[in-house]
């Protein structure tokens, strides 16, 4: 993995305002991802997996 791809701990240059949209939609689906692969590790250990959970894995990516 390069370093390339990971958020600047330090400041640094700051994103440009056009570039924002696109950093929010790799963020959702990130989001997306992760609550679609709670949905399964829940459903694997009889969890109960809450609403808000549910609803976000249900979005398109």
């Amino acid at each position: 993995m390069t370093t390339a791809a990971l958020p600047l701990a330090h400041g640094g240059k700051a994103p440009r305002p056009a570039d924002q949209p696109e950093r929010d939609r790799d963020r959702e689906r990130v989001q997306i991802r992760a609550a679609r692969l709670r949905l399964t590790t829940d459903r694997k250990l009889g969890k109960p997996t809450p609403d808000w959970v549910r609803k976000l894995a249900d979005r398109p990516l």
